[in-house]
């Protein structure tokens, strides 16, 4: 890929992200004016999850493990909405099924190579803490569904973060550091609902949370290198077939 097409390819992303920007600044601007359970705050809250499903269905591969991977992550982002919209309704336990369905697509994304299984080790052992601290303050049906989700999501971490081989892939780096900030978003909502309340807390939550998402999302640019060097390798006598 040459200098020209890298910099198209940086300005096309901006252009691109602009709507997730516009919608983040209006859920900021206006959530707090909304009343929980109702169209508007709905339609605030799920609108930049719906700007980056556009932004990945405007990136465009030829690679067939490119295109699995962006129909994987759009799969991933379309039952976050889902779950956004759940949750707003206050229905929890179905939102938290819905994100467990994100989570699988972004394990399935993501891969289980390279394994690196001390990363999975050290995740499940930290989760495992934090969720001793208010497992006794949960009903018996999320006793039972939050552990499972809770596997999902570290999961989804780990393989995220085992993805990363060294600083010279910042998309990568990028979205295992994004995938940590998904981790902490679900830890501060459960925190906050079955530990102590937590000051500012939806702040806190929806910060990490859209990040930790643009970050996932973003990382589908980095097939565009495997379709660059893709056709370079072709020969003419494909090229003109």
């Amino acid at each position: 890929m040459t200098q020209s097409d890298i910099s198209k390819n940086e300005n096309s992303n901006i252009a691109k992200l602009i709507p997730f920007i516009v919608t983040i600044l209006l859920y900021f601007s206006l959530i707090y004016h909304t009343e929980p359970s109702t169209i508007p705050s709905t339609v605030l809250k799920c609108m930049p999850i719906y700007s980056l499903l556009f932004f990945v269905l405007l990136t465009d591969f030829k690679h067939a493990k490119a295109k699995q991977y962006k129909t994987r992550i759009l799969s991933g982002l379309l039952f976050s909405s889902f779950g956004d919209l759940l949750l707003n309704y206050d229905l929890f336990e179905a939102g938290m099924g819905a994100f467990g369905m994100a989570q699988v697509f972004y394990i399935l994304a993501f891969g289980m190579k390279p394994l690196k299984v001390w990363i999975g080790v050290l995740l499940y052992t930290c989760g495992f803490l934090a969720t001793s601290l208010f497992y006794g303050n949960l009903n018996s049906v999320i006793k039972i569904c939050l552990p499972f989700y809770a596997v999902l999501l570290l999961t989804m971490c780990w393989r995220s973060l085992a993805r990363i081989e060294n600083t010279r892939n910042p998309l990568k780096l990028i979205c295992g550091l994004c995938c940590v900030l998904f981790v902490i978003s679900d830890g501060i909502i459960a925190f906050d609902k079955f530990f102590m309340p937590i000051n500012a807390a939806q702040t806190y939550i929806m910060i990490t949370y859209y990040v930790a998402q643009v970050g996932i999302a973003f990382s589908i640019n980095d097939f565009h290198t495997l379709d660059s060097t893709i056709n370079t390798k072709r020969s003419p006598k494909t090229l003109y077939r």
